[in-house]
């Protein structure tokens, strides 16, 4: 393995390239800005706006560097209806239990407040790793300044002063990985790669190494190496599933500090990774999601639910409840890694002293998106202010990201793309009070739009109705048909409004759904899901209020336009196309259609040129899909490929295809050019009906409009052969069988789609190479060895055959094939017994109370005895046995119970455990010692002294009894019948009271 690593100072060159600081004169303003390498890279953050800077590309231009400049907009209308996917798709949070913290947190009850202060700074040790995907898409140095670029900005997140105190970012170690190592997951289950990476990096950093080497002794030996580690990856992972996802952005709640916890995942997403990497640290850190606090669950801030998707970045300030929950982790102990500070990091913050040229063109924006191959797509001229659209060498067809390009490009003769739209690069002049302006350029650059124009009347506020009529006025521009290909106007709104709202990145591609109740406004459902989302009440000026008619949205409200192209006119078509006509121009047509089950395609009928007022509709939802194709290859649904709800130009006119679940329709308005046919493609199902209907003139066009152009005749020909299906032995060769076009005398060969409707002719057969085929001999595979260890042998199948016409092969006799027969049998030696050892059952415990060893006998089996030595099992290993602990323990003899003559000692006996000490009954009685043996003074004088005292008896007698001295032990000390026994006696004399009385009642 491979890897770069950015070590602690002395620094790079690059170290002091970072710069953090603030709009004058604009408080609450942040930049945070990177020069490495000759460009620049940050963001500026003034009031609601978000401003990025990046270069545009790696190359240095003699004049400037040329930079790439966007802008994102707080903007409460981006929130999505109840529908949007919830803000736990893109942020994995793990709690203590290993599962994703989805629990809501209430305001009461946030635990006890403590009343010591809080130091005001914190230092967070970091160590970020770069993926061999990530490396390999930037290249090694410029990913290292990257990820500086972006942790600077992470680090000036930290610092804005909602969060109540300083926490600063250092950067211990930056890995760049080159390729992944054995022991780490890099894939799709976020989950599963978040806990190996933290297991990984404990493994690297987490034990004394060389990042510690340079330190104090001070510091400990236990002392873990880094506080946080961050991995940044290229992967596109999800949290519980092996497959790509939205989520961005992974990590343990409350990890930071610990062992094996203290690990966030971060996707490489350009600049957004530094909002990512912010929010998944205040995770690392304890802190929830402000949606999990009722109190803060409609802010945006970094810990918002909404802005991990860099959909709103107007705020980068941290919440109340962010500084609680952050608060509430620093003054746990799990935090206190954070007040240790390895002396040899550091982070440099400086201010810009300049700010470089910001010069581009199309083209490079487009290398940026697509690489350096990468060029404007010149077909996609007249929508270059809506979408920056790109063609890479080598590649047939424009692509697209949907986003615009920066204000500043230029998009005509004196004009320039601004905020989406082209725009005169000199400012607009003044109006005049209630004079109008001059009508604006149409709303859409193909197809028709809406142009408008307004007024400044006189006054402000309710003065203003001082004004004759209405402010502002419409009126219907045309333009060149859109080129096709192109989705539709509403469709493309859909893709350009998600992705310029960092909607779900898995989701490719977007289809609008109308809704009648609210024709003007924008709801989008992902392509393949009947979901629809609002995502604007208004959609763009010019806008079709519906699949059919003139009528087109302005400024949000549905307008009415005229057949003669008026907003606001009544005039209408009748249902022949003619405007303000009476209806009888034309006869209607109209029919239904049923068929049994089946599969493949069904042609319905074929409705002629000139036809208009086309609608085709399903009875009932069924499991086949209609479908439609004219004469020039234009088709809905054809050749086993199934579309989505949309627009087409087919036949001369605009097609609408709508499928919701099962149920399908299918409108034209016309009139069509070429005649359309109309078929079914059925499953196996039955179609439960369509009905279908169209309008055709009702005289036949004038005799000079009759004549045209001749029409081509198409017709199936044998245009070939093919090879010899045998190459021996006899075989067959066959036509090809093509379709043919037949115009003026020139006979071309077509797609067979031209000849569909035609009986194809069989292809003739003709017979080829009937030469016989030589013979040869064939053997089977060698069977294994008939012996597994030592000497044996193998056999095998030979036999003499010939190929025959059809290609299978027949035995043929042995003396037809050439050369010697190939051996059938061979020796061989088994390889299985090289090393077989034997072992034999563990003997007991050498102790029976303790640790000891036990031993086997181990043999070599192998009749050779060529057993590896390296492989033999051992002989004897370590054991424990506690069975047979219990033994009798002794106390001391006593003092012999008289003075003189014979007398009786006694001892305590117990059943102890030899290492606990605590008693029991698993002694053995048979090797119980004695408690009692005789003892012999000197004999007795005949004279005794009555003051003295020397028997048991009187003893107990004359002392004076305050309780037991030994409670636990004096029950045992009765029962043994030790109380005779003064020692005994005077320690236990509150159980032994009655003892002397019950003998002298016994001798009395």
């Amino acid at each position: 393995m491979r890897r770069s690593s950015a070590p602690p100072p002395p620094a790079p060159p690059d170290a002091a390239c970072f710069y953090t600081g603030a709009v004058l004169r604009q408080p609450g303003s942040l930049a945070s800005f990177s020069t490495c390498g000759g460009g620049l890279m940050g963001f500026i953050q003034l009031n609601e706006d978000f401003i990025f800077i990046e270069p545009l590309n790696d190359t240095v231009a003699i004049t400037g560097h040329p930079h790439r400049v966007y802008r994102r907009k707080r903007s409460m209308e981006e929130k999505v209806t109840e529908k949007s996917v919830p803000h736990s798709h893109y942020c994995g949070v793990i709690s203590d239990k290993g599962r994703p913290k989805s629990k809501k947190i209430t305001e009461s009850g946030r635990g006890k407040r403590y009343s010591y202060k809080l130091p005001q700074e914190y230092n967070i040790e970091t160590v970020v790793v770069a993926d061999p995907a990530m490396v390999s898409y930037h290249g090694a140095d410029a990913a290292r300044r990257f990820i500086l670029t972006i942790l600077n900005m992470v680090f000036n997140l930290f610092q804005h002063k909602s969060l109540g105190v300083q926490v600063n970012l250092r950067v211990i170690k930056l890995i760049l990985l080159h390729e992944t190592p054995a022991d780490l997951y890099i894939g799709h289950h976020g989950e599963k790669m978040l806990e190996s990476f933290c297991k990984w990096q404990h493994e690297e950093f987490g034990k004394k190494n060389d990042i510690h080497l340079e330190m104090s002794t001070s510091w400990g030996e236990d002392m873990t190496s880094v506080d946080a580690a961050i991995l940044i990856t290229r992967k596109d992972f999800c949290v519980h599933k092996d497959e790509p996802c939205d989520t961005v952005g992974i990590a343990y709640l409350s990890g930071m500090c610990s062992e094996k916890r203290k690990c966030i995942i971060a996707e490489d997403n350009g600049l957004n990774l530094a909002f990512t990497i912010a929010h998944e640290m205040g995770h690392n850190m304890g802190i929830n999601h402000d949606n999990d606090h009722p109190s803060c669950a409609d802010g945006l801030h970094i810990m918002s639910g909404e802005w991990i998707k860099g959909q709103n970045l107007g705020d980068v300030s941290w919440s109340r409840c962010s500084k609680e929950d952050l608060e509430r982790f620093l003054r746990s102990k799990a935090s206190n890694c954070l007040l240790q500070t390895n002396p040899h990091s550091v982070n440099s913050v400086m201010v810009p002293s300049k700010l470089p040229e910001m010069t581009y063109t199309a083209d490079e924006q487009c290398q940026i998106l697509f690489g350096p191959l990468a060029s404007f797509c010149q077909e996609m001229q007249h929508v270059i202010c809506t979408g920056l659209w790109c063609k890479v060498e080598g590649e047939k067809e424009c692509k697209t990201k949907l986003d615009p390009p920066m204000d500043g490009t230029d998009c005509d003769i004196g004009k320039w793309c601004k905020a989406g739209e082209c725009t005169s690069r000199t400012a607009a002049p003044g109006l005049a009070a209630g004079e109008w302006s001059t009508w604006s350029p149409c709303s859409r650059t193909c197809s028709s739009g809406i142009s408008s124009r307004e007024r400044k009347c006189p006054g402000l506020g309710s003065e203003a109705r001082d004004c004759n009529g209405p402010r502002k006025q419409y009126r219907i521009c045309e333009n060149p048909p859109c080129p096709a290909g192109l989705p539709g106007f509403r469709d493309w709104q859909c893709q350009a409004y998600s992705v310029r709202t960092s909607y779900p990145k898995h989701v490719l591609q977007w289809h609008a759904v109308m809704d009648e109740e609210k024709p003007c406004a924008l709801f989008c459902s992902p392509v393949g899901k009947e979901q629809p989302i609002l995502l604007s009440e208004k959609v763009l000026d010019g806008t079709s209020c519906g699949y059919q008619g003139l009528d087109v949205c302005a400024n949000g409200r549905c307008q009415k336009v005229g057949c003669d192209g008026l907003l606001g006119s009544l005039a209408r078509e009748d249902h022949c196309g003619v405007c303000n006509g009476n209806g009888k121009s034309c006869k209607i047509i109209k029919g239904d259609f049923n068929h049994t089950r089946g599969a493949g395609y069904v042609e319905v009928l074929v409705i002629p040129a000139g036809a208009r007022r086309i609608k085709v509709v399903e009875e009932k939802p069924a499991h086949s899909y209609l479908a439609l194709r004219d004469t020039e290859k234009q088709s809905i649904n054809s050749d086993w490929k199934i579309e989505h709800s949309g627009a087409f130009n087919i036949a001369g006119t605009t097609v609408h295809y709508v499928r919701r679940g099962l149920w399908e329709k299918i409108s034209a308005k016309g009139p069509t050019t070429t005649p359309l046919h109309l078929l079914v493609l059925l499953f196996q199902d039955q179609n439960y009906g369509l009905h279908y209907e169209y309008t055709i003139p009702s005289d036949p066009p004038p005799e000079n409009q009759s004549s045209k152009a001749p029409e081509p005749l198409f017709m199936w020909t044998h245009t070939g052969w093919e090879d010899c299906d045998a190459t021996c032995g006899g075989g067959e060769r066959k036509t090809t069988v093509s379709c043919t076009k037949i115009m003026n005398k020139n006979i071309s060969i077509v797609d067979n789609k031209k000849c569909k409707y035609l009986t194809k002719p069989e292809p003739q057969i003709r017979k080829c190479n009937e030469q016989p085929c030589q013979t040869r001999w064939m053997m089977t595979e060698w069977t294994p060895c008939s012996r597994t260890c030592g000497k044996g042998m193998q056999s095998r199948q030979v036999a003499c055959t010939q190929q025959l016409s059809n290609g299978t092969l027949t035995r043929a006799r042995e003396r037809d094939c050439t050369g010697p027969k190939p051996a059938s049998a061979q020796r061989c030696e088994g390889q299985d017994c090289m090393t077989v050892w034997e072992a034999g059952v563990w003997s007991e415990c050498s102790v029976k109370c303790g640790k000891g060893v036990r031993h086997r006998t181990v043999r070599c089996t192998n009749p050779r005895k060529k057993c590896v030595l390296s492989t033999r099992p051992r002989e004897a290993e370590d054991c424990e046995d506690y069975s047979k602990c219990y033994v009798w323990r002794m106390g001391d003899w006593s003092k012999c119970s008289i003075t003189c003559g014979k007398g009786m000692q006694s001892r305590v006996i117990q059943c102890m455990h030899k290492i606990t000490g605590r008693h029991g009954n698993e002694c053995f009685s048979s090797e119980k010692p004695a408690a009692y043996r005789p003892c012999h003074l000197q004999p007795c004088n005949e004279k005794i002294n009555v003051n003295t005292i020397t028997s048991p008896r009187l003893a107990a007698l004359t002392f004076k009894c305050l309780g037991d001295q030994w409670p636990v032990y004096c029950r045992v000390i009765r029962e043994k019948n030790l109380c005779q026994d003064m020692r005994w006696y005077q320690r236990c004399c509150e159980t032994c009271r009655d003892f002397y009385a019950q003998k002298l009642q016994q001798k009395s």
